[in-house]
């Protein structure tokens, strides 16, 4: 029998992440008003909202003190959802003509992945810029669903059994559709059967940058029906080779080494001069610390004929990562 869900799945479009996590919230309110108010302070960083009817005696108004008061305050959070990183500054900035005479005024951005920090600069000056011309008090915040999940269960008692489901549910949904990654542990694991000593050689593995990839964090490479060789990813160079001999740096995820540009060199030599492969222009080199050798076999019946991906703690059985070494013995023991 099929489990059912608290959260819609099948579909990665905007809306439904949203409203999945619209419903999140809604659930909890629903459950404690005063829990979602604990979590929605803690989620948006410092804030202190003070939820529901406040009952006040006796304050002092402009020309009267009145025998009580019934009192809410006003808040307005606007959300702009994203299923990767690529916010637009126009439309962001657009949404603060949302906001109105609330006491509180905040912006989010939700996504995977928290916005890079050259954009995060830019849109709090655009805020600041409009904050001053306007006289708001807009605060922007990028959020992650990951963050969600961490705040929402950290409000949590073991014996709330229906919203550690909720939440639980909420976070299978969010893994499901890659909005929680697990990149400090995923394994990409490539064919390497023409390449192998030299990836092993020169600490890297190339590809062509037309061919996307998604974030992780090891690279296996493979060869003869096993993973050969694991390797942490130091870096991801975008690179182009100049008439000079020395290369043009497109792009980087850090900054290239003198060691990681002479093994890009080394083996944009050694792909001409073994395969006659011309890697010079067009391709991006995944520079690792050391590949440290494995036998991670393969026995289903085909050969490997593209990307896998694993989540190597699941894999191992461990709830921390040990060094790329003791990773690569432990999957000499595993199979898939």
């Amino acid at each position: 029998m099929s489990t059912v869900h608290y959260f819609q799945r099948y579909s990665q479009r905007e809306n439904t992440a949203t409203n999945n996590t619209l419903l999140l919230f809604s659930r909890l309110y629903h459950s404690s008003p005063n829990k979602f108010y604990i979590f929605l302070n803690s989620l948006l960083d410092g804030y202190d909202i003070e939820g529901g009817i406040q009952f006040k005696q006796q304050i002092k108004g402009e020309g009267s003190v009145p025998d009580a008061s019934l009192l809410q305050v006003s808040f307005k959070i606007v959300i702009e959802t994203k299923m990767h990183k690529g916010f637009s500054i126009h439309q962001i900035t657009e949404h603060l003509k949302s906001f109105g005479t609330e006491q509180y005024q905040v912006l989010i951005s939700l996504s995977p992945k928290p916005p890079d920090r050259p954009f995060k600069n830019q849109i709090e000056s655009k805020v600041g810029e409009f904050n001053s011309a306007k006289n708001k008090s807009i605060r922007f915040l990028p959020i992650t669903f990951q963050d969600i999940v961490i705040k929402f269960r950290d409000n949590l008692e073991n014996y709330e059994y229906e919203l550690n489901e909720i939440i639980d549910d909420f976070e299978s949904y969010c893994i499901n559709d890659g909005l929680i990654t697990n990149d400090e542990a995923r394994l990409r694991v490539v064919p390497c059967s023409w390449t192998l000593e030299e990836n092993f050689d020169f600490s890297l593995y190339y590809d062509s940058a037309d061919r996307g990839y998604s974030d992780h964090s090891y690279l296996g490479i493979y060869a003869n029906k096993a993973v050969r060789g694991i390797g942490k990813i130091e870096n991801i160079v975008r690179a182009d080779l100049k008439l000079s001999g020395k290369l043009d740096i497109i792009d980087s995820k850090s900054p290239v080494t003198e060691h990681q540009q002479q093994n890009i060199l080394n083996v944009i030599s050694a792909a001409k001069s073994n395969n006659n492969w011309d890697i010079s222009k067009g391709y991006n080199f995944f520079c690792v610390e050391k590949f440290y050798e494995t036998n991670y076999r393969k026995t289903t019946k085909y050969p490997l004929q593209g990307t896998k991906f694993f989540d190597l703690k699941n894999r191992l059985d461990v709830t921390s990562l040990p060094t790329t070494e003791k990773i690569a013995q432990l999957l000499m023991k595993k199979e898939w």
